[in-house]
Formats: C-alpha cells, sequence, structure tokens
C-alpha cells in the first residue's frame, strides 16, 4: 500500500513537472499567440504572447468563443469550424488571413491549429498557434502597388515621350533644333522623375517641382521667384505641372521674359475649397505663372506643340482648368485643379 502511494506521488510530481515545464514554454514564446480550444470551440487556455497581440486578457478570453478572433466574414464563412476540421483529418489546419484584435483593428497573420488528444489518442480540443504577419503583408501589397503604379508610369512616360517627339519632329525648322527640343524635354521630365524617385513615388512637394524646374533654365531669385502653400501632390499632378514649367520657361527664354536681362517670373499657388454646399466641400490647387519686364508680347499666329500640351493635354489629364493668356506685359499662365495630395 506504502509503495502505491509513494508511486501515485510520484506520477503526480512528474505531471506537475510537465504542466510547469508546458506552461513556462508557451508562456515564454512571447511572439507567438499561443492558445488551447475545447471541442465546442471555447479558448481553454491563453499565452501572455496572445494578450500582447491581440489585446484581450487570460481571464476574458477564458470561455470566450475562438472566433472572437475572426472577422465577421471570416465568422459567416465557419472559418474556425473549417479550420477545426481540418486539423482532425488531415492532422493541421494551416492558414494566412485577416484576424482581429480586442480594439477592432485587424492583422494579417499566419494560423496553424492542431489537435490536442489524451494518453488514449482521444481528441480533447485544439492548439492555435498565430504569428503577426502584418508587416510582411503591407509590405507584399505595397510592392505590388509600387509594380502596378510603375507599370502604368512606364505607359504614360512613353506616351510622352512619343507624343512631344512626334510633334517636336513635326514643327522644328531643322534637325538641331528638334533635338534640342526634345533633350531638353526629356531632361525636364527625368528631372521630375528623380524627384519622385526620391519619394518612391509617394508624392513631391510642389515647392521643389517649381523650384527645379525654374533652375533647369537658369532662374535664380532675382529673376525666377515662387511662393505658395507647403503642400505634397500626387506623382501625376508632379510630373504635369514639371512638363507645364518646362514649356513655360522654354517659351520664356526664347520669347518672353527671360530673353532679356530684366525680366521677371513669378510662379506663385494657393490651396482652396470648391463644393457645391460646402458640405462636401473638396481641396484644388489654383497655379499662376506670370512673367513681367519682357519684350512687348504678341499672341501667337498659331499654337506650338507645347502650348496645345498646357492648355488642351495638361487641362484633360488633371480634369480642371488651364488658361494661357499673351498680355503684353508678359504671359500669364494660370492652372485650377483639383488637389490629389501625395
Amino acid at each position: 500500500m506504502e509503495q502505491v502511494n509513494v508511486e501515485l506521488v510520484a506520477s503526480r510530481s512528474l505531471i506537475a513537472t510537465s504542466e510547469a515545464r508546458y506552461r513556462l514554454a508557451v508562456e515564454s514564446a512571447k511572439d507567438y499567440a499561443i492558445f488551447t480550444i475545447d471541442l465546442s470551440g471555447r479558448i481553454t487556455g491563453w499565452n501572455s504572447g496572445a494578450q500582447n497581440l491581440m489585446g484581450w486578457t487570460e481571464e476574458e478570453a477564458i470561455g470566450a468563443p475562438a472566433n472572437l478572433i475572426f472577422t465577421p466574414e471570416d465568422d459567416r464563412n465557419a472559418i474556425a469550424e473549417t479550420e477545426m476540421r481540418l486539423a482532425v483529418t488531415e492532422g493541421r489546419g494551416e492558414d494566412d488571413r485577416w484576424h482581429l484584435r480586442k480594439d477592432g483593428s485587424r492583422f494579417w497573420a499566419n494560423g496553424l491549429m492542431m489537435p490536442l488528444r489524451d494518453d488514449e489518442g482521444g481528441l480533447v480540443g485544439f492548439l492555435k498557434i498565430l504569428r503577426d504577419r502584418t508587416d510582411a503583408k503591407r509590405a507584399a501589397e505595397h510592392q505590388a502597388l509600387l509594380v502596378n503604379e510603375l507599370n502604368h508610369r512606364v505607359k504614360n512616360t512613353l506616351a510622352t515621350v512619343q507624343a512631344f517627339t512626334t510633334q517636336t519632329l513635326r514643327s522644328a525648322a531643322s534637325m538641331n533644333e528638334a533635338r534640342e527640343s526634345i533633350t531638353a524635354r526629356l531632361i525636364a521630365l527625368a528631372q521630375a522623375h528623380d524627384v519622385l524617385t526620391a519619394e518612391n513615388w509617394d508624392g513631391a512637394d510642389l515647392a521643389q517641382i517649381v523650384a527645379d524646374a525654374l533652375r533647369l533654365h537658369g532662374g535664380d531669385g532675382q529673376r525666377c521667384q515662387w511662393q505658395g502653400n507647403a503642400v505634397r501632390v500626387s506623382a501625376r499632378i508632379a510630373l504635369a505641372v514639371s512638363m507645364m514649367l518646362h514649356e513655360l520657361a522654354t517659351n520664356a527664354i526664347k520669347y518672353g521674359a527671360l530673353s532679356n536681362a530684366t525680366g521677371t517670373v513669378t510662379v506663385t499657388w494657393t490651396m482652396r475649397e470648391a463644393g457645391s454646399d460646402g458640405t462636401d466641400a473638396k481641396l484644388r490647387l489654383s497655379l499662376r505663372w506670370e512673367e513681367r519686364g519682357g519684350p512687348p508680347v504678341t499672341p501667337p499666329t498659331r499654337s506650338g506643340f507645347g502650348t496645345r500640351m498646357i492648355e488642351r493635354g495638361l487641362a484633360n489629364e488633371l480634369g480642371g482648368e488651364v488658361r494661357l493668356s499673351y498680355e503684353p506685359t508678359g504671359v500669364i499662365c494660370t492652372l485650377d485643379i483639383p488637389l490629389e495630395m501625395g
């Protein structure tokens, strides 16, 4: 009898030691959410990693249904029950999907569900392990977005290059003139691309776009000035405005305010709200190019490629309005477009 009691005590001590080691191992895995579920689908164990990742304390989680971590759409599709079935039939149920935190926010996780069995092999519950993979998911989505954006931009850029090359060759007086015009436009386009590439094509600071465009044509603080609200614009607006300023600056150097030693160019811009009733107000960008002090201006007898690009192409591209005015005192160009923030 005494021998039986000794063996019973030793067995219980071994079980307690084993459980303690198991609990220590589970609690040490803080980078993983680990919890157990009974056959009815209710949570029976909850480690500190689960609390850190999902927000519920152990007291809050124990006894709650396991589907509290699933999104409403996954709950409607009985994903928790599907994982349990796979764990029984396949030995494990694994997936990557969005899950819910206590505060309602979502996180992307790799999940693994395995069956828990007793010494006789009977099914007594399930073990669920989650690892937060939100950063990797966001990075993959961002990469895919960048690739799609790059494809779109490459097509648009090639179309732009094709358009101004064709028009330049058609209207240039000589091959030398055509070569110079095409090269200058390519440089302007490349410079705008450099600015956007430095910002991962998330947009650009409008002041930098304006400053770079004017400096590219020799503009300094004395003859070329710019001022406006601090605003980041989308890549689409940045490219379009950069090309517009290039055409205006090129014309100013050839015929306008920058063709002599005294003329000046001023570029200003503002943001304003525009809505039909004030409740659906959207921001718009108003930009103004103004020349002063150059030779007297006379309206051109025909529209060149640059003029057509500004008046029609730019307006269509940005869904706004562009006006070119050939005042005797200098060319004025105004741009009014919906503002896309970068």
